[in-house]
């Protein structure tokens, strides 16, 4: 599966990733193939999320926000839906990031600065197109999550997993689905991830927008 997963992850664009997926027997098996969020009609929900492309990288952002503040709640010893952690995102950043003396400092804001990336990968500008066929990697040294959570994590959908959870952002579990749409001409998403505290393995999921369905492969 590691070197599945180095496949999906190095391919430069989604011609290179179809390659990949075409010539892998998993992913020719349709039974390992899921609606996203366990309902057929999913369509309606996921394209009715974003209406532009910019509105769903920011939303990734955001996820990406509330994850390294979970984190730094669970690693203080604090249940993110208790009575002891933060009531508001201001005072989660006062908590968990107490000595704002620090942030004067160019090395621990750059230090800071590598928990959330934007890495961007493609081939050179194709022939006769106006844009660049670029591959986005959307990275956060947060929470994580277990491999067996993703069917309700990342790939769930409308289910409040936050609604309990006063200092993050995202409450409505639908943003990690808007980008699928932009997702180039085959709307393909790969997600990885483990729990941060090393209490699970590595693992992976790769979703597919088609038409009127968005399917997901578990690892």
């Amino acid at each position: 599966m590691k070197s599945l997963f180095l496949k999906l992850y190095k391919a430069q664009n989604e011609i290179e990733l179809q390659s990949v997926i075409d010539s892998n027997p998993l992913f020719q098996d349709q039974s390992n193939w899921y609606p996203l969020g366990g309902n057929e009609n999913n369509f309606a929900t996921i394209e009715n999320q974003q209406a532009s492309a910019i509105g769903a990288l920011i939303e990734k952002f955001t996820n990406s926000i509330d994850a390294t503040l979970m984190k730094k709640c669970y690693e203080l010893g604090i249940d993110p839906k208790s009575q002891d952690a933060p009531k508001t995102m201001q005072e989660a950043i006062e908590k968990f990031y107490s000595d704002k003396y620090l942030w004067l400092s160019s090395e621990y804001r750059k230090k800071q600065a590598l928990d959330i990336q934007v890495i961007a990968d493609g081939t050179t500008k194709l022939k006769h197109a106006r844009t660049y066929d670029t591959s986005l990697t959307i990275y956060d040294n947060g929470e994580g999550q277990h491999p067996e959570d993703f069917e309700t994590t990342f790939l769930s959908i409308g289910k409040g997993n936050k609604n309990d959870i006063l200092f993050v952002q995202g409450k409505y579990n639908m943003g990690g689905t808007g980008a699928i749409v932009f997702c180039g001409k085959n709307r393909y998403q790969l997600i990885a991830s483990k729990r941060h505290d090393g209490s699970s393995e590595f693992g992976f999921t790769l979703i597919q927008y088609l038409s009127q369905k968005s399917q997901a492969i578990i690892r």
